[in-house]
């Protein structure tokens, strides 16, 4: 059976893999929030919920899966769009080399790094948090006029997510994901390599370009087309 809920503003189902850092735990813990975001995504949505370590955690509305650095890329890969705590996505890149697009949660995060600054979306707790976030993405160049084309107030690019009161913007990104408007313009080296003039530099020209397909814009068209082919003629299949 296909999920629609009132909550979401499309009728699209995705499958959504949230990555959590930690386990859930005492009151605060970043995996409690993370939690709280699966249960909330799987009123509207597939989702399955990764965890650093084996636990006993089980939830009727959504599958808890372990993982580790090796196979995390392949789960991703398999989803529609990955939703993540900041930790997670400074520990593993291939979620963003998977080629999906990426939300992150940087609720009670006070820096900007490299790994956060490849997110596609990102979801704090405050009207203040995201103030200050403004800040930390104009300063990393995230700011600029791919962001701002169509959306001045950037509640494509960061928004406020209450899990239990204020999903909304979560439940609609995941819904209908998205790469950021700058994604492509992002990598500098997104431009063709030369060609190699080394003798045996082909497997390392082949590794370039490979990496500019899976993480510069070129991809994003076919991800999300792709993703919703399938999930349409599933249905299509299950209803005939």
């Amino acid at each position: 059976m296909e999920k629609q809920s009132a909550l979401t503003n499309s009728p699209l189902t995705s499958r959504v893999l949230v990555v959590c850092s930690k386990a859930p735990g005492p009151d605060g813990a970043p995996g409690d929030r993370c939690w709280l975001l699966a249960e909330a995504l799987a009123s509207a949505h597939d989702v399955i919920l990764a965890l650093p370590r084996v636990t006993q955690l089980f939830h009727e509305d959504f599958a808890v899966v372990y993982y580790n650095a090796r196979n995390v890329g392949l789960v991703a890969h398999d989803s529609d769009v990955v939703v993540c705590d900041s930790e997670a996505l400074e520990s593993h890149a291939r979620l963003v080399e998977a080629g999906k697009p990426v939300a992150v949660d940087v609720a009670g995060i006070d820096a900007m790094t490299d790994a956060l600054a490849a997110a596609d979306f990102y979801i704090c707790q405050s009207g203040e948090e995201r103030g200050r976030w403004l800040q930390y993405l104009k300063d990393a160049g995230r700011v600029n006029p791919h962001t701002l084309d169509g959306d001045s107030d950037l509640r494509n690019l960061i928004d406020i997510v209450r899990p239990g009161s204020e999903i909304q913007p979560l439940l609609d990104y995941c819904a209908v994901p998205r790469f950021a408007r700058d994604r492509g313009t992002r990598y500098s080296s997104a431009v063709i390599p030369a060609a190699p003039v080394k003798p045996g530099g082909i497997a390392h020209y082949w590794r370039r370009m490979r990496h500019l397909f899976r993480n510069g814009g070129w991809r994003a068209v076919w991800s999300r087309g792709g993703a919703v082919i399938k999930r349409r003629i599933s249905g299509r299949r299950k209803n005939s």
